[in-house]
């Protein structure tokens, strides 16, 4: 006779769920989940969500700011804050291009 599993009780069923979804916490999860940022941010990932770009657009303008504010200020540190100033600029401009780039359309099975 076939192995058939019963129904899970529902704590128990809560509590797998749970534990499946707290594993990204660890070394081979995270190192998933981290390169799946890297991948939004900046190798020009073009199938992000619209709330993905929202926040890649939002910590580019904050790069863009901090950039402007050091440049503005060079009183501060002279050169040094000229140099953070422009890498802020640039780093907060590659993340603006990447968030307001289209998304690839979907390859159709009788395409592949």
């Amino acid at each position: 006779m076939a192995n058939v599993p019963k129904e899970q009780h529902p704590i128990k069923k809560l509590a797998d769920e749970v534990e499946f979804k707290q594993r990204n916490t660890t070394w081979p999860d995270a190192m998933v989940n981290a390169s799946g940022v890297d991948e939004v941010l900046w190798t020009r990932s073009r199938h992000i969500t619209k709330v993905q770009r929202v926040g890649v657009a939002v910590l580019g303008l904050a790069f863009v700011l901090c950039g402007i504010w050091f440049i503005g200020n060079v009183d501060l540190g002279g050169r040094l804050s000229v140099l953070f100033g422009t890498v802020s600029l640039l780093v907060g401009a590659k993340l603006l291009w990447n968030s307001i780039r289209k998304n690839v359309p979907k390859k159709n099975r009788k395409d592949e």
